[in-house]
C-alpha cells in the first residue's frame, strides 16, 4: 500500500559456535588433493589434528616430543651409537624416538635419509592416541598400530573428524613408563629408570585413585604454574577441541622436563621460562651450621642439604650420567674477600673437581670412566664401548635429600660477619658431551637455577645443629 514501507523478514542466523563447527568440518571433508582415507586410513600429519585441536597443537609443537626423531644432539649421539655397536641399536632407540619410521620400514640407516615427513614428527598425536601397549614397562613395551578410533581420558568425547574410545590408561604412569624405563639390550644394564623411580617414591601410594601420576606434574604444567609435587595440584579448564565441551580439566601438551636447548624450535622462548620455573620447584636448599667460627684462626665447618621437594622421581633422571645437578657454594667475609669456593666453571665449561655433583657414575671392568653415557663410555681420547654397570648412583630420591660437609679456617684479618652462600644449579649435559658432538664450540649448554640459600656467620656465633 502506498505510504506503508516494506516489512523487513528478520533473517535467523547461526550462532557463532555452529559457524566455527561447519568451518573445521569442511577442513576436514575431502576436495580435490586431499583424501578421506588421508585421515581414515593413515597417520595424519599433527597439523590435521591442530584444525580442531589448535591449543593442543601449539603445546605439543613446542615439546621435545615432537622433536624425538630431529633432535640434534640425539642425531649425532644417535649415529655414533650405532657405528660402535652395530644394527642391533638401529630400531632400539628409534621405536620410541620414531615409532612410524620403524613402522614403516624406514630405519634403518641410522643417518635417517629414509624417514618421510610423518616419521620426522617423532611422537605425535595419532601415535601417541592410536598405539597398543603390550603390557609391559619399558624398551618401547607397545605396538606401533593405526586407527581410525581415537583413544583418550574423556568418557563422552565427540568428533567429527573421527570415532572415540575412552582409555583410562591415559591417566596412568603406566602409558609413560612404555619408553621412559630403558633397559640396555646387551649388557642389561640399567639406562633409563624414570618410570621405577616414581613406582618406588611416595608419589605412587599403590591406588590409582590417590597416587600423584606421571602425568598430575608433566601434564598438568601451564605458563605460570610449574606443576611439581611442590605446588598444590591445579586444574587447567578448557576445551580440548574448539567445538567441544569446556571441561573442568584438559590435560596440556607442553611435556615439560629440564631441557632449555634448542631456541630456534617453536615456542623455545616460551618452554625455556616453563623448564626454569619447574626447575626452580623441584629442589629447594639448607645451610645448616655445625662448627660456627668465633674469630682467626677458627675452623668452621656446615653442611648444604638438598632436599627434593617437587620432583616423583630422582634428581636427575632419564640419562643421569650425563645430566649435572651440582652445588655452587661461596663463602665470603665483610670486605668481600673469598674464604671458599666450590662449583665453579671453568673456562672450557667443566665443573670445579671438588664439587658435590648429583648423578650417576659407570664403570667398565674393573675401571670408572670419566665420561659415559648409554651404549658407551668416553675417556679423554678413546671411546670404550658397553659400559658395564653403575659405580656410583649420587642422586637424590623423591621427598628424599643428600648433603655435602664443607669447611674453611677463617685467616687472619677477615671481617665479620661472614656469609655461605649457596646454589643449586643443572644442566641437562655437561658441556664436554656436547663437545663431542659439536667440536667447534657452537652449542653452549645453559646452566639453569634451580635453589639458592645464604647463611650468615657473625661473631659471636653459638654453635646451631639446624638453621
Amino acid at each position: 500500500m502506498p505510504g506503508i514501507p516494506p516489512r523487513r523478514v528478520p533473517v535467523a542466523r547461526p550462532p557463532v559456535s555452529a559457524l566455527l563447527f561447519l568451518l573445521v568440518l569442511l577442513a576436514l571433508l575431502p576436495f580435490p588433493g586431499r583424501t578421506a582415507a588421508a585421515l581414515d586410513n593413515d597417520f595424519n600429519d599433527p597439523k590435521r589434528c591442530g584444525a580442531c585441536h589448535p591449543d593442543i597443537f601449539s603445546q605439543w609443537e613446542g615439546s621435545l616430543h615432537s622433536q624425538a626423531a630431529e633432535d640434534g644432539i640425539f642425531r649425532k649421539f644417535y649415529e655414533m651409537v650405532v657405528e660402535e655397536v652395530g644394527p642391533g641399536a638401529v630400531e632400539f632407540c628409534m621405536k620410541c624416538h620414531s615409532p612410524v619410521g620403524v613402522l614403516r620400514g624406514e630405519v634403518p640407516p641410522a643417518t635417517g635419509e629414509k624417514l618421510s615427513p610423518i616419521a620426522l614428527k617423532g611422537v605425535f598425536c595419532d601415535f601417541c592416541h592410536t598405539v597398543t601397549p603390550k603390557g609391559g614397562i619399558g624398551n618401547a613395551a607397545f605396538e606401533t598400530t593405526f586407527s581410525a578410533t581415537k583413544r583418550g581420558p574423556f568418557d563422552n568425547a565427540v568428533s567429527p573428524a573421527h570415532a572415540t574410545k575412552t582409555d583410562n590408561l591415559y591417566q596412568r604412569s603406566e602409558f609413560c613408563g612404555m619408553c621412559h624405563n630403558v633397559t640396555h639390550p646387551l649388557s642389561g644394564r640399567p639406562i633409563e629408570r624414570t618410570y621405577e623411580e616414581w613406582k618406588e617414591s611416595p608419589y605412587n601410594t599403590g591406588d590409582p585413585a590417590t597416587a600423584t601420576q606421571c602425568q598430575d606434574c608433566h601434564m598438568r604444567q601451564t605458563p605460570g604454574n610449574p606443576g611439581t609435587g611442590a605446588v598444590e595440584k591445579r586444574d587447567n579448564p578448557g576445551k580440548a577441541a574448539v567445538m567441544g565441551p569446556v571441561r573442568p580439566h584438559i590435560w596440556t601438551h607442553y611435556f615439560v622436563g629440564g631441557n632449555a636447548l634448542y631456541p630456534d624450535r617453536p615456542n623455545a622462548v616460551r618452554r625455556r621460562e616453563m623448564v626454569e620455573d619447574r626447575l626452580r620447584n623441584a629442589a629447594k636448599l639448607e645451610i645448616l651450621t655445625e662448627d660456627a667460627p668465633k674469630g682467626a684462626g677458627d675452623l668452621a665447618t656446615f653442611r648444604v642439604r638438598v632436599h627434593n621437594v617437587g620432583a616423583g622421581h630422582k634428581l636427575p633422571t632419564g640419562l643421569s650420567e650425563v645430566r649435572e645437578i651440582w652445588l655452587d657454594v661461596t663463602v665470603t667475609d665483610n670486605a668481600g674477600k673469598v674464604l671458599l669456593r666450590s662449583g665453579e666453571i671453568g673456562e672450557g665449561g667443566g665443573i670445579d673437581p671438588t664439587s658435590a655433583i648429583f648423578k650417576t657414575f659407570l664403570g667398565i671392568g674393573k675401571t670408572n670412566v670419566k665420561l659415559s653415557c648409554c651404549f658407551f663410555a668416553i675417556g679423554e681420547r678413546n671411546k670404550i664401548l658397553s659400559a658395564e654397570r653403575i659405580t656410583r648412583d649420587r642422586r637424590i630420591l623423591p621427598k628424599g635429600y643428600d648433603e655435602e660437609k664443607y669447611a674453611f679456617r677463617v685467616p687472619e684479618g677477615a671481617v665479620f660477619p661472614i656469609t655461605v652462600a649457596a646454589k643449586l644449579n643443572y644442566r641437562s649435559m655437561s658441556q664436554a658431551f656436547a663437545d663431542i658432538f659439536y667440536p667447534d664450540g657452537s652449542l653452549t649448554v645453559p646452566v639453569l637455577r634451580m635453589a639458592e640459600s645464604a647463611r650468615m656467620f657473625g661473631r659471636p656465633l653459638k654453635n646451631a645443629a639446624t638453621p
